[in-house]
């Protein structure tokens, strides 16, 4: 017989398979139920219903973000791995494509808000060094969320090997300049002087 946490955890990981391929708004308590291959009552029995299970599946996904940053001196080579290398089911992929998935849905944006916050950008700014790790942060994440995209629009970025090493390399490079404690700053970098008058 089943114990309750395995049946648990059994929900959860089909969840998380299936609202990172379908999105929160056409999954139903049913499908979670078919996939886990056990009665979808149980999803109301042991999570309270689907809102609530996508909130654990969100909390899930966010613990599996965190033990990815770890040390920095590894970081760009382990997330190149993550997203170029690894199957289609990594907990890190999956967690993002939910987090992209959930711009169609006003109801599953409200749920992953109230969950998360802002603190995916805070714990990222805290966790970089040096200047303007507000906008380095969001753009970390931005280029991290825009690989899991176009990973998921491609398959698994078909290229030859070449050329697949190329993206590899360049991806590792684009996240190491945004790692860096001493980059040039962004507002000599790229963004234009505020108070300069604009004259025609």
């Amino acid at each position: 017989m089943r114990s309750a946490e395995i049946t648990r955890q059994v929900l959860l990981r089909a969840a998380l398979k299936l609202f990172a391929e379908e999105g929160f708004e056409t999954v139903g308590v049913r499908d979670i139920g078919l996939r886990a291959k056990v009665d979808p009552s149980l999803v109301n029995r042991y999570y309270g219903g689907k809102d609530e299970l996508f909130i654990e599946v969100v909390k899930a996904c966010e613990a599996d973000w965190r033990r990815l940053w770890g040390e920095k001196t590894d970081f760009a080579a382990r997330v190149a791995k993550e997203m170029l290398q690894g199957g289609n089911d990594g907990k890190v992929l999956q967690g993002l494509l939910i987090l992209l998935r959930v711009t169609g849905s006003g109801r599953a944006r409200h749920l992953v808000d109230e969950t998360l916050g802002s603190s995916m950008f805070g714990q990222v700014e805290s966790w970089l060094d040096g200047p303007d790790t507000d906008v380095r942060a969001r753009l970390l994440i931005a280029l991290i969320g825009g690989m899991a995209f176009a990973r998921d629009l491609s398959g698994d970025f078909p290229l030859k090997e070449a050329r697949a090493a190329a993206l590899a390399q360049a991806f590792e490079a684009s996240i190491e300049q945004l790692l860096t404690s001493s980059p040039k700053p962004i507002s000599q970098s790229i963004a234009p002087p505020l108070n300069r008058a604009v004259t025609s």
